[in-house]
């Protein structure tokens, strides 16, 4: 009795042995991509083209997150065939020094894997991480980056309220390592689109684009004097009516924002 379960003790091992193995061979093996992920750079080049917008990935081969998100998120075909319809695809690797600082000090990220989608003039539209499956493939599909793709730069936008007796609606982000915010749920409501269409010009800045950094030093003196976080600043020939920041409340309920944009309104006619 005492061989036999000996010889049992030994199945036990040698099995824990072999599975371990093949175990971390498959974790520090890199995986096969199926997906077609360019550089940066490359990726910027081909939007240009295409008039896509990108999604970045930002990641690394040691991360085990990373490593999870490459071999159940992205074996699903369904997934796979929406992302190469809707976006150029582009890989950032943070095990790369270059990268790195990249991904810190204009992006700010903190966390693995974390994806960006960015219009297809390289501008943060919205980011996520810490993702499974159906938080990745919801976020995809209602990521409305058509929307700051249809608005006018900032010096055009500026122009054209002015001229034109309108407001200047200035959406600011500067915190960017946050969860989707506004364009991700009330812009998409119709009754506020369309008051935003008849009495405002609506711009995009986010601190993550090199070009809209300078406009919000110039508009603040620094970044560190802009509000913080996501932010819309309303202006009137050059003088600005209010701020609102777009707490949880406001984003969750577009009713709200709807009434705050309509006091705004009869607060420019009073002038």
């Amino acid at each position: 009795m005492r061989q036999n379960n000996l010889g049992y003790s030994k199945v036990f091992a040698a099995v824990f042995v072999i599975v371990t193995i093949i175990a971390l061979i498959l974790y520090f093996i890199p995986e096969k991509q199926p997906l077609n992920w360019l550089s940066l750079d490359e990726a910027k080049k081909e939007a240009m083209k295409s008039h896509k917008p990108i999604l970045v990935n930002f990641y690394s081969r040691w991360s085990a997150e990373c490593k999870t998100a490459n071999k159940t998120i992205f074996s699903d075909d369904n997934l796979k065939t929406m992302m190469k319809a809707k976006y150029i695809l582009a890989k950032v690797s943070l095990d790369n020094k270059n990268n790195k600082e990249l991904a810190k000090n204009l992006y700010e990220i903190k966390g693995l894997p974390t994806f960006v989608i960015l219009s297809q003039n390289a501008r943060e539209i919205s980011r996520i991480s810490g993702i499974n499956f159906y938080s990745l493939n919801y976020w995809l599909q209602e990521t409305p980056y058509k929307i700051i793709d249809s608005w006018m730069n900032f010096d055009e936008g500026k122009a054209y309220a002015e001229k034109n007796n309108k407001i200047l609606l200035v959406y600011l982000i500067t915190q960017l390592n946050r969860p989707p915010g506004i364009l991700s749920t009330v812009m998409r409501d119709d009754k506020l689109q369309l008051l935003i269409a008849q009495d405002y010009v609506p711009v995009y800045l986010i601190a993550s684009d090199d070009n809209d950094r300078k406009i919000i030093k110039n508009l603040f003196g620094s970044l560190d004097s802009a509000p913080y976080g996501e932010v819309m600043l309303l202006y009137y020939k050059g003088k600005e009516l209010e701020s609102v920041f777009l707490n949880p409340e406001l984003l969750s309920k577009p009713e709200l924002l709807y009434n705050k944009l309509s006091e705004v309104i009869k607060k420019k006619s009073d002038m």
